[in-house]
């Protein structure tokens, strides 16, 4: 039992915004368009009818050419104004949205191929008829098959010209899905003097609408896959799906709610008119390769004598998803959950070791997550988890082309989660290249689902550089940023640095890697220092400026010697202390290899301790604890180091078991218990009572105040920013000078979706990020981007008043259904930087009162 417990957050206020519509100012370009009607208008017009002429020739020519029949449908790119206009109402214009893209860029798909629908409201649009307004806000109307590139991966673009139509190529392809019924219709409102029974009876209808629209989803998912089917199947193109939804036994969640996604061969021929002219691909892509920062040699030494005594029977899981365990291993063997081994690599189905050579892979992951510091020489120690061993890693280390993450995730997670129980699932396995940052990759998205369906943390490492040579166009080698002149850490900031597939994953918590040593042995030196970003960790932002990797632990560092250029090695002088395979020799303990990959399960292990400790409580209140608990190293917090640098570095920092766990007298953690769950428009406050003995020490008393929102909805991969990705998106805010819990609830409900007034007044404390770019003290970022959402600012006690609060607040994204909610977890803590304050006992005394909750309903302008 730990000393200085964590005490519950008490929920005080709660309430509800009521819409009023409102709307953005439209963009420049939208008011031209508006006051030139017959310009703009008939611009589009004449775009067109030439997309409906090309089309009618591209219909007659591959009948010539005896090609595979497509769907009833065509492709069409358009330009909206990105502001003001939802791209999913273009369905009242007769076409389906398939993707989003940058810049208000979407591509589209028309079952009506004379576009009568658009046609019409262009033709009011012009003549200045009721309905045709919004045309304005459609800049410009494009040709689908002449944008490849809004498709393809920058990777396989750069090669689209060499692709040979007799040649055989693997693509992993993304097809949407969700038509053009992509929302619910609204929840009826009560009328004046309507009876219960008639509102009753209207709800109802709208209840069995819903649940029809729901099965017109899944039955149009089905059409979609057995059209795609018979398009690759047919014998021109020999093509065959390799690994997708056609397994019967993979889940049902696989597939998101507007797609589906699979791993197919297919001849040059067919790839280009799959691109060209399928109407509902959005994604193509080369398959992943893991990239893996290979072991130097093996060091020297004593063979520990730990006798590791196994867990407690009821002590959490954590499943490696890696290269496979040498399970028999003195320092993991009492650990091992041997009966739930299980390989997925094809045709080595009963073999789940580490028959990677030159001392594993997965077997260090799995030592990493016991032995997250040192490994012991001698003496007892009992394990705090089980190991799980889920190997999908082939001997070379790499992923066999037949197992198509997405879908394998899918499968582990279903017998791990639901047949054992494992919540903690450690995935130290990247792409080679930086990932997309158009949208979602399918792999990351399956991340997301999974933890959206299923109380799971998925702990991933932020991706590594090659040491000497560069991956396909996109990523760099360390050794071709030293040979540009770009120094270190700067080159970090590149975007061919940025963290690689699938650690943009909104729902995982990322690791990246800093250095464990510094090293210098002239004409040998580290290229890192310690404490600082490791030479080779990928970078964030993560999509849509979200703060990746989250978290950072010591996963080693690189030696350069003074060569022109230089040699980049990595001595056992910055390689992490891990536990060695030895199937193919060597010793059973070695420092002798680097990476994010060991980084992650270091966390592993804190999370690890908190399912430990808190058995019944959401995986999400681990997430959140493990970053309330990480904190920016000595050098970041110095006044001359670029802040948003840092973020996207090391993002919060260096989490510690210690305080995720556990407070001191001079530090208290408030957290909210058992499952919490908000919808869109709802409001939750939360109050924290401040006694009389913290806020009279004098001016001199520094507080660290550190808040951490941790919540999770479900994905919709076509749609490229978190109010469209997510179901619900959360946010928090916090009352300023003189606000009572119930002027802060009002004021947060009126103020409901409207961020640019969110946080002017007299504010009591100074974020570090700030709810938006630019409201806080470092520029550039906003701690609201993400599912994992953290800040913290620094007061002076004499500035504190005797309460203060924290709302957090529901947003619609993508699923209007009234009933749709985002599960969520909130942390606050309090810190007296002098240690020998104490307050810890003082606030657990000031929150004991009865919980209050009031129900409010305030109007509020939508600012959509």
């Amino acid at each position: 039992m730990v000393d200085f417990p964590h005490i519950p957050l008490r929920l005080t206020r709660e309430g509800t915004a009521v819409f009023i519509s409102g709307g953005r100012k439209p963009n420049p370009r939208t008011t031209t368009n508006l006051s030139d009607r017959w310009g703009h208008g008939n611009r589009l017009k004449n775009s067109t009818v030439s997309i409906v002429s090309a089309w009618q020739d591209i219909q007659q020519k591959r009948e010539e050419e005896e090609k595979p029949p497509l769907p009833d449908a065509q492709r069409i790119i358009l330009q909206i104004d990105p502001d003001t206009f939802d791209p999913d109402d273009l369905k009242t214009y007769g076409i389906e949205v398939i993707a989003e893209l940058e810049d208000g860029y979407i591509i589209g798909a028309s079952a009506d191929l004379e576009l009568s629908d658009l046609r019409k409201k262009i033709e009011k649009f012009i003549k200045e008829e009721r309905g045709g307004k919004k045309v304005s806000e459609i800049w410009d109307i494009v040709e689908g098959f002449k944008k490849p590139e809004y498709i393809l991966s920058p990777e396989l673009l750069a090669h689209w010209n060499q692709v040979k139509d007799d040649q055989i190529y693997i693509v992993d392809v993304g097809i949407a899905c969700i038509g053009t019924k992509v929302k619910l219709s609204d929840y009826p409102k009560r009328k004046p003097n309507e009876s219960n029974d008639k509102f009753n009876k209207r709800v109802n209808k709208w209840l069995d609408k819903r649940n029809l629209t729901y099965e017109e989803w899944d039955d149009l998912a089905y059409e979609r896959q057995q059209e795609f089917i018979e398009f690759i199947q047919n014998e021109v193109y020999q093509g065959q799906i390799i690994s997708s939804f056609v397994d019967s036994k993979t889940p049902k969640y696989a597939k998101l709610p507007d797609s589906f996604s699979c791993r197919i061969q297919i001849s040059g021929k067919g790839l280009k008119d799959l691109v060209f002219n399928f109407p509902f691909i959005f994604d193509v892509i080369e398959p992943d390769q893991f990239a893996e920062i290979r072991q130097q040699g093996v060091s020297d030494i004593n063979e520990p004598r730990l006798i590791l005594q196994p867990p407690k029977s009821n002590d959490p899981k954590v499943c490696i998803i890696d290269s496979g365990i040498q399970e028999r291993h003195s320092l993991l063997r009492t650990a091992i959950d041997a009966q739930s081994s299980i390989s997925w690599v094809p045709g080595e189905v009963n073999q789940t070791a580490d028959y990677v050579s030159n001392g594993g892979h997965g077997t260090r992951v799995a030592g990493a997550v016991l032995y997250p510091k040192t490994i012991p020489r001698q003496g007892n120690q009992q394990a705090i988890c089980w190991l799980q061993n889920a190997r999908v890693l082939d001997a070379n280390c790499q992923l066999p082309e037949q197992l198509f993450l997405p879908d394998i995730l899918g499968n582990i997670v279903e017998f791990y989660h639901s047949q054992t129980g494992t919540r903690i699932f450690n995935h130290s396995i990247t792409g080679s290249v930086p990932c997309q940052t158009r949208y979602m990759s399918a792999w990351a998205a399956a991340i997301d689902q999974l933890t959206w369906h299923n109380d799971i943390l998925f702990i991933v490492a932020a991706g590594n550089l090659p040491l000497n040579h560069r991956v396909g166009i996109t990523r760099l080698s360390v050794m071709d940023h030293l040979n540009a002149n770009r120094p270190y850490p700067d080159y970090l900031l590149e975007n061919s640095c940025r963290i690689a597939n699938p650690a943009q994953s909104f729902q995982a918590l990322t690791v990246g890697s800093i250095a464990l040593n510094s090293y210098h042995a002239p004409p040998y030196s580290s290229i890192s220092q310690q404490d600082k970003p490791s030479a080779f960790s990928c970078s964030g932002l993560g999509l849509w400026d979200s703060i990746k990797p989250e978290v950072v632990e010591y996963g080693g560092d690189l030696v350069k010697d003074g060569g022109t250029p230089p040699n980049i090695t990595s001595p056992e002088n910055v390689c992490p202390e891990l536990v060695r395979s030895t199937l193919s020799g060597g010793s059973a303990v070695a420092s002798d290899a680097v990476g994010t990959s060991f980084a992650a399960p270091k966390v592993s292990h804190i999370a690890a301790y908190l399912a430990a400790e808190f058995p019944h409580e959401s995986c999400l209140l681990y997430r959140a604890l493990i970053v309330q608990s990480a904190r920016w190293l000595e050098w970041a917090r110095k006044n001359n180091v670029d802040k948003l640098q840092v973020i996207r570095q090391v993002g919060y920092g260096l989490p510690n078991l210690d305080r995720a766990l556990n407070n001191s007298s001079n530090r208290i953690t408030l957290i909210t218990r058992g499952e919490k769950r908000i919808k869109a428009r709802q409001a939750h406050v939360y109050q924290v009572k401040l006694p009389d003995k913290l806020r009279s020490q004098g001016e001199e008393l520094d507080i660290l105040l550190e808040v951490t929102l941790s919540y999770k909805a479900q994905p919709r991969r076509t749609r490229r920013n978190r109010r469209r990705y997510l179901s619900t998106w959360v946010d928090w805010d916090c009352s300023k000078r003189g606000e009572d819990p119930d002027s802060f609830l009002a004021r947060v409900l009126k103020e409901y979706d409207a961020p640019d007034d969110s946080e002017k007044g007299d504010k009591i404390f100074s974020w570090t990020l700030g709810k938006q770019k630019n409201h806080g003290r470092t520029q550039g970022i906003s701690r609201s981007a993400g599912t994992l959402q953290k800040d913290w600012a620094m007061v002076k006690s004499y500035n504190l008043r005797d309460a203060f609060c924290i709302a957090v607040v529901g947003h619609e994204g993508w699923n209007n259904d009234p009933d749709a909610n985002a599960p969520y977890s909130l942390v606050v803590s309090f810190e007296a930087v002098e240690s020998n304050i104490p307050i810890y006992a003082a606030l657990v005394e000031a929150q004991v009162e009865p919980e209050i909750e009031l129900q409010t309903e305030i109007q509020a302008t939508n600012s959509k």
